[in-house]
């Protein structure tokens, strides 16, 4: 039998947050809205998002438990029924507020939105139960609107539901991140509206054929990075706005060092955990392409003004922090909105879970397997006595 204690390297987890929901969806110790039902089984992807298990990293894992696609979260299969247009069930949840940073009443503008998904999850989050606290959505996108409509066969259904959300929003075609006081719609830029959240996920340089920017654009890439955050400040709310970036965290894009974009005023907050799953129905996509792409490894890198405190913020301050492990009871509590570090403690917790069950699947199936040898022994042994 392995051992399910081995030791390994463990991912980078400095200033690293994850979810509370997606750390007890990997575990199975996540409830439904209802705070009825539980999982019935720890969550193979939501583990894979937590720890970004690796065979270069963890090579006994990787092989003894696999990752599964992310449909087979089971937090998935209750977002199948959130689509474009039948938003009931998300809709009603009273606490999806906070959620991955974002709150009702919000400003947001996107950049970089190929089919308007992510806009559409974001403007779900920040629509007000009653209308009456503001909240706006600017979507964008690089491409003009002839060439979504062409490339996302759904595209136009996900336009409908976004310009339909109980909340402002408005859609913006051509938009450059690197230009945002040139290309951004022209009533956007004279109402002078500063934004709580701006974001843009999994940044590259405009490259055809839906290939992602590697090594050969890396520079290219980092640069890209530091000018559309230049750009955006002038946008942001001076108060609590923040940039959230999107972004794989396994090479080659380690590399990329977004964490080393902010500067003395304006500071690396750190990164939460990418759960896709809390933004339905959000897909990330290849650049033109309408292909999607794992990133279980993803994080979004998160900047904002230097402050001591603010509730606001999507990363809480350092002296908000409990460092003590957290009861799952205790957990459980938090609800789906909060965020809490990524320590090792907590990687080994969700190794150890997953280790111990996939062992105990495999002296199952062996179990299995001779009791099924055994039974056909007998029964060859039956029909020799017959003849």
């Amino acid at each position: 039998m392995n051992d399910t204690s081995i030791s390994f390297p463990h991912r980078n987890i400095d200033r690293l947050y994850c979810p509370c929901i997606t750390y007890l969806c990997a575990i199975g110790k996540h409830q439904s809205s209802e705070g009825q039902k539980k999982t019935s089984q720890p969550c193979i992807p939501c583990a894979y998002k937590v720890a970004c298990f690796d065979i270069a990293l963890d090579k006994e894992f990787t092989k003894l438990v696999p990752n599964q696609r992310p449909e087979v979260c089971p937090r998935s299969a209750a977002n199948t029924k959130t689509n474009a247009s039948n938003d009931d069930d998300y809709d009603s949840n009273n606490n999806i507020d906070g959620i991955m940073g974002y709150r009702r009443g919000m400003n947001v503008l996107t950049v970089g939105d190929g089919d308007f998904s992510f806009s559409l999850a974001v403007a779900k989050l920040v629509a007000s139960a009653d209308n009456d606290s503001g909240g706006m959505v600017v979507a964008t996108s690089y491409e003009d609107k002839p060439t979504l409509q062409r490339v996302y066969p759904a595209f136009e259904d996900t336009l409908n539901s976004l310009q339909n959300c109980d909340t402002k929003t408005i859609v913006g075609y051509n938009v450059d991140a690197t230009q945002l006081n040139q290309t951004l719609p022209s009533d956007v830029l004279q109402s002078n509206v500063k934004y709580h959240r701006i974001c843009w996920n999994f940044p590259c340089t405009a490259i055809g054929n839906g290939q992602d920017g590697q090594n050969d654009a890396m520079e290219e890439n980092k640069e890209l990075v530091r000018k559309f955050m230049v750009n955006a400040l002038p946008y942001l709310d001076k108060d609590c706005g923040e940039i959230h970036i999107a972004h794989k965290t396994k090479p080659p894009y380690n590399q990329w060092q977004m964490e080393k974009n902010g500067n003395e005023n304006f500071e690396y907050k750190g990164r939460l955990v990418f759960d896709k799953q809390l933004l339905p129905p959000y897909t990330p996509r290849k650049a033109l392409d309408r292909k999607s792409f794992p990133c279980h490894d993803a994080c979004i890198y998160i900047f904002g003004f230097r402050r001591t405190s603010d509730e606001e913020s999507t990363i809480p301050c350092a002296e908000d922090v409990d460092n003590d492990e957290l009861s799952i009871q205790q957990l459980a509590q938090l609800g789906p909105s909060s965020v809490i570090p990524v320590t090792t403690q907590l990687i080994n917790n969700v190794r150890s879970i997953h280790m111990k069950l996939a062992v105990y699947r495999q002296e199952e199936l062996k179990q299995r397997s001779k009791k099924r040898s055994g039974n056909e022994h007998q029964g060859r042994k039956k029909q020799r006595r017959r003849k």
